[in-house]
Protein backbone atom coordinates (compact mmCIF):
# COMPACT_ATOMS: atom_id res chain seq x y z
CA UNK A 1 0.00 0.00 0.00
CA UNK A 2 0.97 3.81 -0.71
CA UNK A 3 0.10 6.08 2.00
CA UNK A 4 0.37 9.64 2.96
CA UNK A 5 2.40 10.89 5.59
CA UNK A 6 -0.78 10.99 8.56
CA UNK A 7 -1.81 6.89 6.79
CA UNK A 8 -4.25 7.95 4.16
CA UNK A 9 -4.86 6.22 1.25
CA UNK A 10 -7.41 8.42 -0.14
CA UNK A 11 -9.88 11.29 0.28
CA UNK A 12 -12.66 11.28 2.11
CA UNK A 13 -14.75 11.08 -1.35
CA UNK A 14 -12.58 7.57 -1.51
CA UNK A 15 -12.44 8.46 -5.44
CA UNK A 16 -9.39 7.57 -7.48
CA UNK A 17 -5.96 9.28 -6.33
CA UNK A 18 -2.41 8.76 -7.05
CA UNK A 19 -0.22 8.89 -4.17
CA UNK A 20 3.29 7.44 -5.36
CA UNK A 21 5.72 7.97 -8.21
CA UNK A 22 6.59 5.90 -10.90
CA UNK A 23 9.14 4.29 -8.98
CA UNK A 24 6.38 2.75 -6.14
CA UNK A 25 4.83 1.87 -9.79
CA UNK A 26 7.86 -0.19 -10.99
CA UNK A 27 7.46 -1.65 -6.93
CA UNK A 28 4.63 -2.57 -7.29
CA UNK A 29 5.18 -4.67 -10.72
CA UNK A 30 7.94 -6.33 -9.03
CA UNK A 31 6.01 -7.60 -5.77
CA UNK A 32 3.18 -8.28 -8.39
CA UNK A 33 5.67 -10.57 -10.01
CA UNK A 34 6.04 -12.67 -7.46
CA UNK A 35 1.93 -13.55 -6.63
CA UNK A 36 -0.06 -16.09 -7.75
CA UNK A 37 -3.07 -13.69 -7.15
CA UNK A 38 -3.80 -10.43 -6.92
CA UNK A 39 -7.05 -9.36 -4.60
CA UNK A 40 -9.15 -6.03 -4.48
CA UNK A 41 -11.82 -5.28 -2.79
CA UNK A 42 -15.13 -3.57 -4.62
CA UNK A 43 -14.37 -0.33 -3.88
CA UNK A 44 -11.02 -0.20 -4.61
CA UNK A 45 -11.91 -1.66 -8.13
CA UNK A 46 -14.65 1.07 -8.53
CA UNK A 47 -12.02 3.80 -7.99
CA UNK A 48 -9.40 2.14 -10.47
CA UNK A 49 -11.51 -0.39 -12.75
CA UNK A 50 -8.39 -2.03 -14.66
CA UNK A 51 -6.99 -5.64 -14.33
CA UNK A 52 -3.99 -5.71 -12.16
CA UNK A 53 -0.98 -6.59 -14.41
CA UNK A 54 2.85 -6.84 -14.02
CA UNK A 55 3.79 -4.68 -17.12
CA UNK A 56 7.64 -5.01 -17.20
CA UNK A 57 8.53 -7.80 -20.28
CA UNK A 58 11.34 -8.84 -18.14
CA UNK A 59 9.01 -9.54 -15.07
CA UNK A 60 6.92 -11.56 -17.51
CA UNK A 61 9.57 -13.14 -18.55
CA UNK A 62 10.55 -14.51 -15.00
CA UNK A 63 7.27 -15.16 -13.91
CA UNK A 64 6.94 -17.70 -17.11
CA UNK A 65 10.93 -18.99 -16.38
CA UNK A 66 9.88 -20.36 -12.26
CA UNK A 67 6.61 -21.94 -13.83
CA UNK A 68 3.80 -19.32 -13.44
CA UNK A 69 1.40 -18.24 -15.69
CA UNK A 70 2.63 -14.82 -17.26
CA UNK A 71 0.45 -12.57 -15.54
CA UNK A 72 -0.81 -13.47 -11.97
CA UNK A 73 -4.96 -14.24 -11.18
CA UNK A 74 -6.87 -10.86 -10.49
CA UNK A 75 -9.35 -10.99 -8.39
CA UNK A 76 -11.88 -8.92 -6.01
CA UNK A 77 -14.26 -9.57 -3.52
CA UNK A 78 -17.95 -7.42 -3.76
CA UNK A 79 -20.26 -8.90 -1.55
CA UNK A 80 -23.25 -8.20 -3.95
CA UNK A 81 -21.79 -7.79 -7.05
CA UNK A 82 -22.37 -4.19 -7.10
CA UNK A 83 -19.16 -3.16 -9.66
CA UNK A 84 -18.51 -1.47 -12.99
CA UNK A 85 -19.80 -3.74 -15.61
CA UNK A 86 -18.10 -3.65 -19.10
CA UNK A 87 -14.75 -2.65 -17.74
CA UNK A 88 -10.77 -3.50 -19.13
CA UNK A 89 -10.84 -5.94 -16.16
CA UNK A 90 -14.01 -8.13 -17.64
CA UNK A 91 -12.34 -7.55 -21.12
CA UNK A 92 -9.16 -8.94 -20.18
CA UNK A 93 -7.64 -12.04 -21.95
CA UNK A 94 -4.30 -11.62 -20.51
CA UNK A 95 -4.81 -13.07 -17.11
CA UNK A 96 -7.06 -15.41 -15.10
CA UNK A 97 -9.88 -12.99 -13.63
CA UNK A 98 -11.68 -14.16 -10.20
CA UNK A 99 -14.17 -12.71 -8.28
CA UNK A 100 -15.53 -13.41 -4.51
CA UNK A 101 -19.27 -12.53 -4.02
CA UNK A 102 -21.70 -12.84 -0.96
CA UNK A 103 -25.09 -15.10 -1.04
CA UNK A 104 -27.29 -12.32 -1.51
CA UNK A 105 -25.56 -11.55 -5.12
CA UNK A 106 -28.17 -11.49 -8.19
CA UNK A 107 -27.38 -15.18 -9.80
CA UNK A 108 -27.73 -13.05 -13.51
CA UNK A 109 -25.13 -10.47 -12.20
CA UNK A 110 -22.55 -14.02 -11.65
CA UNK A 111 -23.89 -15.62 -14.99
CA UNK A 112 -23.07 -12.67 -16.80
CA UNK A 113 -19.52 -12.38 -15.28
CA UNK A 114 -19.12 -15.89 -16.12
CA UNK A 115 -20.25 -15.74 -19.54
CA UNK A 116 -16.91 -12.98 -19.94
CA UNK A 117 -15.24 -15.67 -18.64
CA UNK A 118 -14.54 -14.91 -14.78
CA UNK A 119 -14.19 -16.95 -12.11
CA UNK A 120 -17.46 -16.29 -9.81
CA UNK A 121 -16.90 -17.84 -6.26
CA UNK A 122 -20.32 -17.17 -4.31
CA UNK A 123 -20.18 -17.32 -0.37
CA UNK A 124 -23.50 -18.92 1.71
CA UNK A 125 -22.62 -16.42 3.95
CA UNK A 126 -23.72 -12.75 2.95
CA UNK A 127 -19.50 -11.62 2.65
CA UNK A 128 -17.17 -13.94 2.31
CA UNK A 129 -14.71 -14.29 4.35
CA UNK A 130 -10.58 -13.62 4.83
CA UNK A 131 -10.13 -17.35 5.98
CA UNK A 132 -13.09 -19.20 3.45
CA UNK A 133 -10.78 -16.86 0.82
CA UNK A 134 -7.97 -17.94 1.65
CA UNK A 135 -8.99 -22.11 1.62
CA UNK A 136 -10.06 -21.87 -1.71
CA UNK A 137 -7.24 -20.58 -2.70
CA UNK A 138 -5.13 -23.16 -1.57
CA UNK A 139 -7.58 -25.79 -2.74
CA UNK A 140 -6.87 -23.97 -5.98
CA UNK A 141 -3.09 -23.80 -5.93
CA UNK A 142 -2.39 -20.29 -4.80
CA UNK A 143 0.87 -20.47 -2.67
CA UNK A 144 1.35 -16.10 -2.61
CA UNK A 145 -1.59 -13.64 -2.58
CA UNK A 146 -1.48 -10.59 -2.53
CA UNK A 147 -3.57 -7.81 -1.37
CA UNK A 148 -3.92 -4.10 -2.22
CA UNK A 149 -6.52 -2.46 -0.20
CA UNK A 150 -8.88 -0.91 0.16
CA UNK A 151 -8.95 -0.75 4.25
CA UNK A 152 -11.65 -2.41 4.86
CA UNK A 153 -10.26 -5.84 2.95
CA UNK A 154 -7.08 -5.62 4.47
CA UNK A 155 -8.47 -5.18 8.05
CA UNK A 156 -10.53 -8.73 6.98
CA UNK A 157 -7.19 -10.59 6.71
CA UNK A 158 -5.02 -8.49 9.43
CA UNK A 159 -7.77 -9.85 12.01
CA UNK A 160 -8.07 -13.14 10.62
CA UNK A 161 -3.92 -13.58 11.18
CA UNK A 162 -3.47 -14.28 7.26
CA UNK A 163 -1.03 -11.21 6.64
CA UNK A 164 2.85 -12.37 6.65
CA UNK A 165 3.97 -9.57 5.23
CA UNK A 166 3.48 -5.53 4.75
CA UNK A 167 4.99 -3.76 1.78
CA UNK A 168 4.75 0.15 2.64
CA UNK A 169 5.05 2.98 0.59
CA UNK A 170 5.49 6.17 2.41
CA UNK A 171 4.76 9.24 0.45
CA UNK A 172 5.73 12.74 1.41
CA UNK A 173 2.26 14.57 0.99
CA UNK A 174 -0.70 14.76 3.52
CA UNK A 175 -3.91 13.94 2.73
CA UNK A 176 -6.03 14.77 6.14
CA UNK A 177 -9.11 14.40 7.08
CA UNK A 178 -10.93 12.28 9.94
CA UNK A 179 -12.83 10.41 7.40
CA UNK A 180 -10.13 9.37 5.02
CA UNK A 181 -9.47 5.83 5.06
CA UNK A 182 -6.37 4.40 5.90
CA UNK A 183 -4.69 1.15 5.01
CA UNK A 184 -5.93 -0.53 7.62
CA UNK A 185 -9.78 -0.08 8.84
CA UNK A 186 -12.08 -2.46 10.20
CA UNK A 187 -12.89 -3.33 13.80
CA UNK A 188 -9.34 -2.58 14.95
CA UNK A 189 -7.43 -4.40 17.37
CA UNK A 190 -8.02 -4.11 21.49
CA UNK A 191 -5.11 -2.99 23.53
CA UNK A 192 -2.82 -5.53 24.73
CA UNK A 193 -4.14 -7.25 21.78
CA UNK A 194 -2.19 -5.77 18.56
CA UNK A 195 -0.55 -7.50 15.41
CA UNK A 196 3.10 -7.06 16.10
CA UNK A 197 5.48 -7.06 13.13
CA UNK A 198 9.07 -6.39 12.28
CA UNK A 199 11.07 -4.36 10.20
CA UNK A 200 12.54 -5.71 7.80
CA UNK A 201 13.57 -3.59 5.47
CA UNK A 202 13.65 0.03 4.83
CA UNK A 203 14.75 2.27 1.91
CA UNK A 204 14.77 5.71 0.63
CA UNK A 205 14.40 6.48 -2.93
CA UNK A 206 13.42 10.22 -3.31
CA UNK A 207 11.29 11.57 -1.17
CA UNK A 208 9.53 8.25 -0.56
CA UNK A 209 10.29 5.54 2.20
CA UNK A 210 9.65 1.78 0.91
CA UNK A 211 8.71 -0.65 4.23
CA UNK A 212 8.79 -3.70 4.36
CA UNK A 213 7.44 -5.46 7.79
CA UNK A 214 7.18 -9.11 8.37
CA UNK A 215 5.13 -10.86 10.45
CA UNK A 216 6.49 -11.65 14.38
Amino acid sequence: MAMSIDGKIATKKRGPVKLGSAQDSRRMDEIRAEADLVLNGAATFRAHPFPLHVSDPALVARRVAAGRAAQPISAIVSSKLEIPRRTAFEKATNAERWIFCGAKAKSSAGESLEDAGIRVYQSRAARPSAKEIAKLCIKQGVKKLLLEGGGELNAAFLEAGLVDKIYLTLCPILVGGAESPTFFEGRGFSSGRFATFRLANCERIGEELYLTYEKR
